[in-house]
């Protein structure tokens, strides 16, 4: 008799353990999307985009070829855009940064592919892993009014010769990874 109700009380639990396991959400979706070497006059290549949907910040981070904490090369900086509407063309945010160790970023509005106003206050941060050759965001998804779907697109800019910058778009001008859900 004890065995069988000891048996009846593991399967309830059993029961209501997978029901709470069922019910919870998962963290975030994520994404990796791979970029060629096509900028290779530079050392900050884009190389891949790691993007994740969380529940509350989209975290972005962006590989380069060889990320440098000083460069005798001259500055380089990087746009990350969001575009979290799909309603409406293009991104609606965007951070934009140095390179470098000890550069500034800020989070801006975007129109028309354009940064505009000023600085955005709302919850974001830029982490730079020279060692580890990436730059790292997180913005908050209230600053993007808590969209169900986000998608990323970047620019990096190498001023090592100021008449002729080196410009790398993740996949090219302009384009974004594909969209992903918050989880």
């Amino acid at each position: 008799m004890t065995s069988h109700l000891a048996l009846r009380r593991a399967t309830a639990v059993a029961a209501v353990l997978s029901c709470l396991a069922v019910a919870a959400p998962a963290s975030a979706e994520f994404g990796s999307f791979p970029d060629p070497a096509d900028a290779q006059a530079s050392l900050t290549d884009i190389r891949e985009l790691r993007v994740a949907h969380g529940l509350q910040r989209v975290t972005v981070t962006v590989r380069f070829t060889d990320l440098r904490a000083e460069s005798d090369a001259g500055p380089a900086g990087l746009t990350v855009f969001l575009d979290a509407n799909p309603a409406r063309r293009g991104p609606e945010l965007a951070l934009t940064t140095g390179l470098h160790q000890g550069t500034d970023y800020q989070l801006v509005r975007v129109r028309r592919w354009r940064l505009v106003g000023e600085p955005l206050t709302c919850e974001h941060s830029l982490r730079l892993r020279p060692a580890r050759d990436f730059a790292r965001i997180r913005v908050a998804r209230t600053c993007l009014r808590d969209p169900a779907r986000v998608r990323v697109a970047a620019q990096m800019i190498d001023q090592y010769d100021g008449s002729h910058p080196v410009v790398d778009w993740y996949r090219g001008p302009r384009r974004f990874t594909p969209w992903l859900r918050s989880a």
